[in-house]
């Protein structure tokens, strides 16, 4: 990991910290999204590598 990348994360994190305190509903909603697109790539990759076995 570089240093640009390190306070790429951090910047990120912050901004998504600040949104949540900010503005509850709409940081619940946006993690929610987001941990759920999450899932359902996992799930795809998983369901993927098990058609081809």
């Amino acid at each position: 990991m570089t240093i640009l990348d390190l306070t790429k994360a951090t910047v990120i994190c912050g901004l998504i910290a600040f949104l949540i305190y900010s503005y509850p509903v709409l940081g619940q909603i946006v993690l929610i999204g987001f941990l759920s697109l999450l899932w359902l790539s996992y799930a795809h990759k998983t369901i993927a590598y098990l058609r081809r076995r």
